[in-house]
């Protein structure tokens, strides 16, 4: 009997063995080593302009029964050096004094992105909705702007966007400051970071 349980002892411990070199003999580790090249996220201006370039009639609101003149005039540039860059210098504006731009924005990168908001001077401008400022900060609103319909539109590389922004100088504006500065900032953002 004792020889028989440790007959029976002998053999399983050989096939523990055998199962345990088997094993070892099929498993292998392998290593992947990956890289990741993330995309890039860009564009440029590629047009910016108004409806009341130098030398042309001031624009007058629909329904006005005043004669048209050439008083105001608006300039637009894009820079030269950084194309995600435009200026605007508007030249006699007065009170009701109305300008429409249009400007085109240019993926030229290689993912899809989608204009999250406008902003003029750190605040956000709602879609289809007239926002006043006070630029010459004398404590008044000068002026406002409205921006249509171009928020949440996705762009794919390669592809553009126009986008239509206006503005207004208003009556309270002060006759005595000529200059208004302001900055507009476009934020784009990676398509799937868009937040309506």
């Amino acid at each position: 009997m004792n020889r028989k349980l440790t007959a029976t002892f002998a053999t399983m411990l050989i096939a523990l063995c055998l199962a345990g070199v088997s094993y070892a003999m099929w498993s292998k580790t392998l290593y992947i080593d990956g890289t990741v090249d993330t995309g890039d996220l860009d564009a440029i201006i590629t047009f910016w302009f108004s409806n009341d370039p130098p030398g042309t009639l001031d624009p007058r609101p629909i329904g006005a029964t005043y004669p048209a003149k050439d008083v105001g005039e608006t300039v637009c540039t894009i820079d030269a050096v950084d194309p995600q860059k435009c200026y605007t210098t508007i030249y006699n504006g007065y009170p009701c004094y109305n300008v429409h731009y249009t400007i085109t924005i240019m993926n030229t990168g290689n993912v899809a992105w989608i204009m999250q908001g406008i902003k003029i001077d750190d605040t956000t401008l709602p879609n289809n909705q007239w926002v006043s400022f006070d630029v010459d900060g004398d404590g008044e609103p000068d002026i406002e702007f409205y921006i249509t319909d171009s928020i949440g539109e996705q762009v794919e590389p390669g592809d553009s966007i126009e986008t239509s922004l206006d503005t207004h100088i208003l009556q309270t504006a002060n006759q005595g400051i000529s200059d208004r500065t302001f900055t507009i900032e476009v934020l784009l953002v990676q398509w799937k970071e868009y937040q309506p």
